[in-house]
């Protein structure tokens, strides 16, 4: 009889099975044979078991590693994404798409980024601009206040949250503020989310209305955009304040405005001269000339450390009833009053300044 005919023979370990047969694999325990479909229980359990703690861990692992690391990897191949499209993409379409990756990756990543920004700002102000409020104790400390404050040449306004910082931090009744920005900051990626997350709202009238109506002190830059275009020559000249919507939303929930003179800002940015983006991407319309950028690549884009100082001015009170705000001539008389009052207020302060950078 073949050795592979006898019972409880095997077969050589060197024989290639037929076209068609399945080999069949043969556990042996006790001298009993079984096949792998009749593996006991408690067997497979525990190896289902040990499958589930190998996930859970390799689980625990990603969850370690999407932190800083797995951020700065995921915002390096967008960098690189958006350098490998350059050529098939216009410079505004490759500089969307990376932005749009970089704010998938802080939704993913961070989640909630707000304390962390908060500390970067809380940093900011204490040991790179040293900021010193003078007379903050003169905002209402109770009711609507609007805010209305002179901005530097920078494409993001630190003014405002610096501000908004200083009454959290400083004022007597520790109040809650929210900086009024230009509508098309808060639709950037990732600047746009930030600043939403550090309770940013639109300088429009119905959103700084509403902000006011709840109570909320707000912040606002008058100037706009349009400071942005100032040089090292202009500063601390006051832009137009446009439609004056600030004024209309003021007067309609009977807030009172008072103005606050920052110095130090408009050198922290010093911008030399402006060259026109053809195509503006993502809304620039310009880049900026300083000592720094673009010499020193986008580390010249930091503001430089110059001490910055708020000075707070005599509020202006509600003078008029809540109609008031329809009126164009009563507007119009109330938004040169603000511009005046703000633009003494900055020309004081900077005559008894003794230095830029003084510690």
């Amino acid at each position: 009889m073949a050795e592979r005919e006898r019972p409880g023979g095997r077969e050589p370990s060197g024989a290639a099975t037929r076209a068609g047969d399945a080999p069949a694999l043969r556990l042996h325990r006790g001298g009993s044979r079984r096949t792998s479909g009749g593996a006991s229980d408690g067997v497979a359990d525990r190896l289902t078991a040990l499958e589930r703690q190998v996930e859970e861990a390799l689980g625990r692992g990603s969850e370690r590693a999407a932190g800083p690391a797995a951020l700065l990897r995921t915002l390096a191949d967008a960098a690189l994404g958006a350098v490998a499209g350059a050529g098939r993409l216009s410079f505004e379409q490759a500089v969307r798409e990376a932005l749009g990756a970089m704010d998938r990756a802080l939704v993913t990543l961070a989640g909630n980024p707000a304390p962390l920004v908060r500390a970067a700002l809380d940093a900011l102000c204490r040991y790179w601009w040293r900021v010193e409020a003078v007379g903050l104790d003169r905002i209402p400390a109770t009711g609507p206040v609007l805010v209305v404050a002179n901005r530097g040449p920078a494409l993001l306004p630190f003014e405002a949250f610096v501000v908004a910082h200083a009454l959290a931090e400083a004022h007597p009744g520790r109040r809650d503020a929210r900086p009024a920005v230009e509508p098309g900051l808060l639709h950037l990626p990732v600047v746009g989310r930030l600043l939403a997350r550090l309770g940013a709202v639109r300088d429009t009238r119905a959103a700084v209305a509403a902000a006011l109506a709840a109570g909320a002190p707000v912040v606002l830059l008058p100037e706009g955009a349009r400071a942005a275009g100032k040089t090292l020559r202009q500063r601390y000249r006051l832009a137009g304040f446009g439609r004056a919507a600030f004024v209309r939303a003021a007067l309609a929930t009977g807030a009172t405005i008072v103005p606050v003179a920052l110095i130090g800002v408009e050198e922290a940015d010093a911008v030399l001269a402006r060259v026109p983006l053809p195509g503006a991407p993502c809304g620039v319309a310009s880049l900026p000339l300083t000592p720094t950028f673009p010499w020193l690549g986008v580390a010249g884009l930091v503001p430089l450390p110059t001490k910055w100082t708020l000075h707070v001015g005599e509020p202006l009170a509600p003078a008029h009833p809540p109609s008031a705000a329809r009126d164009a001539a009563v507007v119009a008389r109330v938004r040169d009053q603000v511009r005046e009052r703000l633009q003494a207020l900055a020309q004081d302060a900077l005559r008894r300044r003794d230095s830029v950078f003084r510690l």
